[in-house]
């Protein structure tokens, strides 16, 4: 399948111009603290996804169980390769909404791998806003991606389409409205 989106790096610093036709949304702002040797040196690592693509284009995907149901389903892809940037990661899940990718998720398990994901992250972007205690997010009109580390060296790292979700919640809201 041909992925065209980056999606960790470019999603909040540069998308290309056939991310642009394909979202149909214009490129978030570059990153000012990321070079473009940079960039391309990560981005050789970086897992590729669209967000906002239908799921039929996505191939070898495997349902996931969760533990809570949600109108969003997940899968992963047992062949793909659990590193990023060089650490080690202990999973990727792909999110869909509607049928349209709507986050991707990235756990990371040992404070090495956390903190080296973490660097490359701040690196990238600049410091993170203060989201939660223990929570760091980037955001633009498209994309948040938040970071998440527990006490005992495990991450999350959460890249998610701002408008899918914003859906998602209003649909949740409107559904506890109903049921009231």
């Amino acid at each position: 399948m041909k992925h065209c989106l980056l999606f960790l790096l470019p999603l909040l610093s540069a998308a290309s111009g056939s991310a642009q036709a394909a979202t149909g949304a214009p490129a978030p702002p570059a990153a000012p603290t990321a070079t473009a040797t940079h960039r391309k040196e990560l981005a050789a690592d970086l897992r590729a996804a669209w967000l906002g693509a239908p799921l039929k284009q996505f191939k070898r995907l495997v349902p996931e169980r969760r533990a809570t149901s949600s109108q969003i389903s997940y899968y992963t892809r047992p062949d793909e390769a659990l590193t990023i940037g060089g650490y080690a990661v202990t999973g990727i899940s792909y999110g869909f909404y509607k049928g349209l990718l709507c986050c991707v998720e990235v756990r990371v398990l040992g404070p090495a791998n956390c903190q080296g994901i973490y660097g490359l992250l701040t690196r990238t972007y600049g410091p993170g806003q203060v989201a939660a205690t223990s929570a760091q997010q980037w955001t633009n009109p498209q994309v948040r991606l938040l970071y998440t580390e527990m006490p005992k060296g495990y991450a999350t790292v959460i890249v998610a389409s701002t408008p899918l979700v914003a859906q998602y919640h209003a649909a949740r809201q409107a559904a506890s409205n109903e049921a009231a």
